[in-house]
């Protein structure tokens, strides 16, 4: 089984944006991005609109998922563990996701 969390980055405009992290294709939680002046020679994550980004990397996203300080209120880590069950489920009865997958699309 392969597991694959990932950040994609939505800007709503030059000066707002939110990170979507997703486990296994699911979207599990959104956060805010905050967005600032990209000075030269500072790192830019994300889209670069007009000097402005966001200066905060996807490993930021993924760990205030992973250990969220209200996981016990918000259960994060319950839609994890249901992605990661539901995949053991198909690969026990020997369904290849990644075949599933390819004749989606």
């Amino acid at each position: 089984m392969k597991l694959v969390i990932e950040v994609k980055r939505r800007r709503m405009s030059v000066t707002q944006g939110e990170a979507d992290v997703y486990v296994n294709d699911q979207k599990v939680i959104t956060f805010g991005d905050k967005i600032e002046m990209i000075k030269e020679g500072e790192r830019c994550y994300g889209e670069n609109i007009g000097g402005w980004g966001s200066k905060k990397p996807d490993s930021s996203f993924i760990a205030g998922y992973l250990w969220h300080p209200h996981d016990e209120l918000y259960s994060y880590k319950e839609k994890l563990e249901r992605i990661l069950v539901d995949g053991e489920e198909l690969e026990a009865l020997g369904v290849n996701i990644e075949d599933m997958k390819e004749s989606a699309r």
